[in-house]
């Protein structure tokens, strides 16, 4: 028994490293500074007192800074698309080996209970 528990022990020591080479390699980093958007916010409401120029050139302000984020939003977006694209096989990948673990640890779970009876 010692020696087969030996030879598993060497065999595990002799795939490890070709194991480890056989893994996709991890892929490169996103950058982790993530531009903001650079919208001048038009400021609180000038209120029902104030005159209609201002209350037009706030509506005017607002309605620009809405269409400055929603520029920045679809700014960002176009910049994911490549990144989530790249991101998908490993994301697939992973998929597949949870589906792999929770089968296997089902599988191990039902031998112990009929190791048990």
């Amino acid at each position: 028994m010692n020696n087969v528990r030996c030879l598993a022990a060497a065999v595990a020591l002799a795939l490890a490293p070709a194991l480890a080479l056989a893994q996709t390699p991890a892929p490169a980093a996103a950058p982790t500074a993530v531009a903001k958007p650079n919208c001048q916010s038009p400021g609180d409401h000038p209120g029902r007192l104030a005159s209609d120029n201002q209350q037009r050139s706030w509506a005017r302000d607002a309605r620009a800074y809405l269409d400055c984020l929603k520029k920045f939003i679809e700014e960002q977006k176009a910049l994911a698309v490549p990144l989530i694209e790249r991101a998908k096989p490993y994301q697939d990948a992973a998929n597949a080996a949870i589906e792999v673990h929770n089968k296997a640890q089902l599988d191990f779970i039902e031998q112990q209970k009929k190791a048990s009876e």
